[in-house]
Order: structure tokens, then C-alpha cells, then sequence
């Protein structure tokens, strides 16, 4: 057997050959090659001989496609050159981001996604501060990080009048002030800097290098996650022109629905508390399954062998405590979550852990700030593709009389 017929019939694997990509489509092969022009569906040769392999994602969203009514006028575009979720990874723009995250910098990762160099993007000082931001910074000091962004950001955009350049670039160099802004509210600094965002936020909480360094893993791995809510609330706004630091809040907004993803984070961080106060750690995860709940920290839709981002927080953490008697009882937990249900911890269970150990403080996360980093991608992504329509309602209330 060939070497690109045995990918292909790995059901692991992303590609299928010509002959697979031609049946699952109904057509020859020879439509198949008319297709990867006229329908974008991309391919790869294989190597060592003059066969190529089809993306596999490209023909089911052909077939999608053909099968669905086209979209209606003033829809979000569905596709994006920004993140690819498999089981296998996340890849940002192709890149795998647990690599990324071995090694990068938040502002490599935050180029890479935005589309630019990095010394492009990173290159002004500091964001301007608002003259009132002193006063409203000691004022607002009892609100949540999430509510005083939402509150200060615009005076922001206000201080940084290059926020209104709306080419790709300009709002890139606008989602760095953004980002800067973002870290700084979160740990209640009085003004963003332009150091290393990581480094930045250790140096403001007293977190040492080994803390330093999860914090920049946490946020490369939270930076996106496709069109999840605040995504989608996101690239609404971004499509009416209005500029990053509005469309930031957006995502903010939605953090805080009842209905989100994000709402659970709650029940993920009780459900750690009990594991590290109990004196058996697992019975939190079997008083659960022998309830019939839902154990909250392990459930993770798009991924069905579990969340390999939560994987590369937690093998990390597994070197790095390995005698931390917090990660041993939480290791503990895990076994037999997986044991009695098969469950695989979640992206949400591995950050706020790695929140408990990096010393930014009880009840307080820095997922907002890592996931900005994607909102601003999308942002760029949206406003770029073309303007926003009308959506035409279809009534079904009452009829007049």
C-alpha cells in the first residue's frame, strides 16, 4: 500500500486521497481537480511520489455546502484563516499552539494571529492614559477586572486617536494598546507598559520565574477558540466599524452571559476548591457521577479525546509540581474521573488551576486577556471582509386587523 493511501485510510488523519475526496463528493476524480480551483478546496503532494492528499476539513464543507441553502444576506462569514481545531490541536494560522506555547511570546503568538511581523505590530509605546483614569482607577478598585474594562476602555480609544486607523496594520497596533491595557487593568497596575506582557503582569503580582512562565503558557493557549460566543459577538460589531477597543467590550459582555461557556468557569473553580480541601480528593468527582451530574471541568464539545490544551497545561504542571501537594490531590481527581467516566479535563479545569498557582489571586483569572488577543484577530478578519447588511426579520406575531 502506497504511502498516501495508508494516511488516507487512517481515520486519524486530516487528508484523504483523490479517489477518497472524489467518492465522499459523488464526482471523478477529474472533478475533483476542477474543484480545487472553483471550490478552494486545498491539497498537499505527498512525499516521495506525484500524489497529493485533500484536506479533509475543505471537502465536508464542500459538501456542507451543496447540501445547505445559501446563507441569507447579513450573515457572519463562516470562514476564517485565523484557527483550526482538530483533535490533534489548536493551530493558529497553521501553527500548532502548544509549541507556541513551549516558547513564544504572547506578542508573537498575538503578530502571528493579527497577520504581521511582530516588530510591525509591537511597536509604539505605552497606550496614552486618560486624564481621568487615575480618579476612576482608585474609584472603580472594588468592581471586578471585567467590569472596569468595560467601563474604562472607551476613554481609552479616546486617549489613543490612532484607534480610528482601520487599516489591517492600524488596528493591529490598536489591538497591542488594547492588549496592554487589558493586562494592566487586570492586575490593578496604574498604567499599561510595553514590556513583555508576561513579564509585565509577574512583575505587578510577585510572581517568579517559574510563575512567569505559566502565565505566558496560559495565554497563548487561551488566545482563541474559533467562533465561540464572545467571537461571534465580536465580529458583529467589528463588521459595523467600530473599533478594536468596542469590540473587546463586546467580547467582555458576553464573559459575563449566563449562557455562555464561560458561565461554568463558577462551577470549575468550586469544583477545584472541594478537590484541595477534601480529605479524599476524589469523592467531589464520584458524589457527582453517583449523582448523575454532570461533573463540571470536563466537558469539552469540539474536542472528543479531550482538550489538548488543557493536556499541555497540565503535563507542564506535572513536571514542574510534581511534589506540590495541590496538583497531587488534583492529579487524584483526574485518575478517577477518568476511570469511572472516561472524562478528560477541559481548557477551563487546567487555567484556573494554573491560576491558583501563579499568584494572581482568589477569584481572579487572566483568561480575558489571553482570549483578547483572538477577539482582535476576528475583529481585523471581520471588518475586512466586507461591509455589514441589513437582516430582514420574518415576522410571526399577530396580524394587524
Amino acid at each position: 500500500m502506497s504511502r498516501s493511501e495508508t494516511e488516507a485510510a487512517d481515520p486519524d488523519s486530516e487528508y484523504l486521497s483523490a479517489h477518497e475526496a472524489a467518492q465522499a463528493l459523488g464526482v471523478s476524480v477529474q472533478t475533483l481537480y476542477v474543484y480545487v480551483s472553483r471550490k478552494g478546496i486545498r491539497s498537499q503532494p505527498v512525499p516521495g511520489s506525484r500524489q497529493r492528499r485533500y484536506w479533509k476539513p475543505d471537502i465536508k464543507r464542500v459538501l456542507n455546502r451543496e447540501q445547505s441553502p445559501e446563507q441569507a444576506g447579513g450573515q457572519l462569514a463562516r470562514e476564517t484563516r485565523i484557527t483550526l481545531i482538530t483533535d490533534r490541536g489548536l493551530f493558529y494560522r497553521g501553527v500548532n499552539a502548544t509549541d507556541l506555547a513551549e516558547a513564544a511570546s504572547l506578542e508573537a503568538v498575538a503578530a502571528l494571529l493579527w497577520g504581521f511581523p511582530e516588530s510591525e505590530v509591537f511597536t509604539n509605546p505605552a497606550p496614552a492614559v486618560p486624564s481621568r483614569y487615575a480618579t476612576l482607577h482608585k474609584a472603580l478598585a472594588p468592581e471586578s477586572e471585567i467590569n472596569r474594562a468595560t467601563a474604562l476602555l472607551p476613554l481609552f480609544e479616546e486617549a489613543n486617536p490612532r484607534a480610528y486607523d482601520f487599516s489591517p496594520l492600524g488596528m493591529a497596533r490598536t489591538g497591542a494598546d488594547v492588549l496592554r491595557t487589558l493586562a494592566a487593568m487586570a492586575v490593578r497596575a496604574e498604567r499599561p507598559g510595553s514590556e513583555p506582557l508576561h513579564r509585565f503582569i509577574a512583575r505587578h503580582i510577585g510572581a517568579n520565574t517559574l510563575q512567569a512562565d505559566l502565565i505566558r503558557r496560559q495565554l497563548i493557549l487561551a488566545a482563541d477558540h474559533g467562533f465561540e460566543q464572545g467571537t461571534v459577538a465580536v465580529r458583529v460589531i467589528a463588521s459595523t466599524g467600530v473599533t478594536p477597543w468596542r469590540c473587546v467590550i463586546a467580547g467582555l459582555s458576553v464573559i459575563l452571559g449566563c449562557r455562555t461557556n464561560l458561565s461554568r468557569w463558577g462551577a470549575v473553580s468550586r469544583l477545584l476548591a472541594e478537590i484541595n480541601a477534601s480529605s479524599d480528593p476524589t469523592r467531589p468527582i464520584v458524589d457527582r457521577v453517583r449523582a448523575g451530574d454532570a461533573v463540571p471541568g470536563f466537558q469539552a464539545p469540539l474536542h472528543a479525546r479531550g482538550d489538548p490544551r488543557a493536556r499541555a497545561l497540565l503535563d507542564f504542571c506535572a513536571g514542574a509540581f510534581a511534589k506540590d501537594a495541590a496538583f497531587q490531590r488534583l492529579a487524584e481527581a483526574l485518575s478517577a474521573a477518568r476511570s469511572i467516566q472516561g472524562l478528560e479535563p477541559n481548557f477551563a479545569l487546567a487555567f484556573l488551576f494554573v491560576d491558583s498557582k501563579t499568584g494572581i489571586g482568589a477569584g481572579r483569572s487572566l483568561f480575558h486577556v489571553g482570549r483578547c488577543v483572538g477577539w482582535i484577530a476576528h475583529a481585523i478578519e471581520q471588518f475586512h471582509s466586507g461591509e455589514s447588511e441589513r437582516i430582514l426579520g420574518v415576522y410571526k406575531g399577530a396580524l394587524p386587523h
